[in-house]
């Protein structure tokens, strides 16, 4: 008798999984191809900010922050801290907060990796990219195209 109220409730936990996962958010409408859009001189409307106005957004509130920022195009202007290779080999340019610790976190695709190689620590630069919200402290962009 335990045995099936167990496989009961199993089996309705994975059915509230099931229906949870399609019941989701789906933002895939929201998404722009950035690159392709800038190739194709398409405007796209943008929110101006400095890296370390969105790192200190994220710092005061990261609700409010997400509101302004995540899933909006960004044009983000800031001081490379750094360049690294992330997953596949894909660049992360890390962008300067103030904060020692914590960066500004920039991706993108190949082409976005081929320009990064060109780039330097120090370098001022100015990027369009999605807002994708925060990451342990830290900003995160996607989709971004150095300007």
């Amino acid at each position: 008798m335990i045995k099936k109220i167990l496989i009961g409730i199993v089996i309705a936990f994975i059915v509230l999984i099931i229906i949870g996962a399609l019941m989701g958010e789906d933002t895939s409408t929201d998404t722009i191809d950035t690159s392709a859009a800038i190739e194709n001189n398409v405007p796209v409307e943008t929110v101006a900010v400095t890296a370390r106005e969105l790192f200190s957004a994220y710092e005061s509130n990261e609700v409010a922050a997400d509101k302004q920022f995540k899933g909006k195009m960004l044009e983000v202007t800031g001081t490379i801290s750094s360049i690294d290779s992330g997953f596949g080999d894909g660049a992360i340019v890390q962008l300067s907060t103030g904060n020692d610790f914590q960066s500004v976190s920039a991706q993108g695709d190949d082409s976005f990796t081929d320009v990064a190689a060109t780039l330097s620590k120090g370098q001022q630069v100015t990027m369009i990219c999605k807002g994708d919200g925060e990451v342990i402290g830290s900003p995160m962009l996607g989709d971004c195209v150095v300007q």
